[in-house]
């Protein structure tokens, strides 16, 4: 766990630079850049792809923040100075994300779904990214584990599965195979965009398990299903529904 990745020293002014801000920016950097790369081959302007990737940033964090909140609403209201620091939920941004950039293609008559096939690989880079930031800021932690584990990570005062990292590799895998299949295949627009949607999905409803931040994740069942395996098992039906209808006509 690092932290603070250094800290600016003006005379008397010091100001930390926190690993998870920096890894946070990194990656978005990251995703929109191969967007943007990526966006004339589907028939998209790349400032619409800029537009759509900070948009798409900036109504992240609202929905990030929003469903944090949600789920700990009566911590919340029992202590409104939580509001000035609240934590971040993944598929808040999601949801918070898709309307800000759903509001922009629907004004500016971009396709949308064009626009989405073309980040996908970038947004699971800049995602994997995300999650290395977590390790080293020490949040979304996994469970105890021995210290002999191959993996294990010192954190929190134990040895702990390092499920960011977990996650950050299945991401990676997951942003070479779109890179990989836009290239081999031509799916309909929308097809990239369900593939990372529904491969995340697995994907996190398998990391849960191994989580061991129980007091900050919310569960729908207690022990048994967060309330972000919840949100997976519901976007993963959602996904195979969209990729569904975006096969071409006559594909088995």
């Amino acid at each position: 766990m690092h932290p603070e990745l250094f800290r600016l020293h003006l005379g008397a002014y010091e100001r930390p630079f926190y690993s998870y801000g920096a890894c946070i920016v990194l990656g978005v950097a990251l995703g929109i850049v191969v967007a943007v790369a990526r966006a004339r081959r589907y028939g998209v302007g790349r400032f619409d792809e800029l537009a759509v990737g900070l948009l798409g940033l900036s109504g992240g964090i609202a929905g990030s923040v929003a469903l944090y909140v949600i789920v700990h609403a009566r911590e919340f209201l029992a202590d409104p100075s939580l509001f000035r620091s609240p934590g971040l939920v993944f598929y808040g941004g999601v949801v918070g994300g898709a309307i800000a950039i759903a509001l922009y293609c629907r004004k500016f008559g971009v396709p949308m779904a064009a626009a989405a096939d073309a980040g996908a690989p970038g947004l699971a880079l800049g995602h994997a990214v995300g999650r290395v930031g977590c390790l080293l800021g020490g949040c979304c932690y996994g469970r105890p584990c021995a210290a002999d584990f191959p993996f294990a990570v010192r954190l929190h005062d134990a040895w702990r599965h390092p499920v960011q990292l977990y996650e950050a590799a299945g991401l990676l895998v997951i942003a070479c195979a779109l890179a990989a299949l836009s290239r081999v295949l031509r799916p309909r627009p929308g097809a990239l965009i369900a593939l990372y949607l529904g491969g995340y999905a697995i994907l996190r409803i398998l990391t849960e398990w191994l989580r061991g931040d129980d007091l900050e994740r919310g569960f729908v069942w207690p022990g048994v299903l967060s309330t972000s395996q919840a949100i997976a098992l519901g976007m993963l039906l959602v996904a195979i529904a969209l990729y569904v209808s975006r096969r071409p006509q006559g594909a088995r």
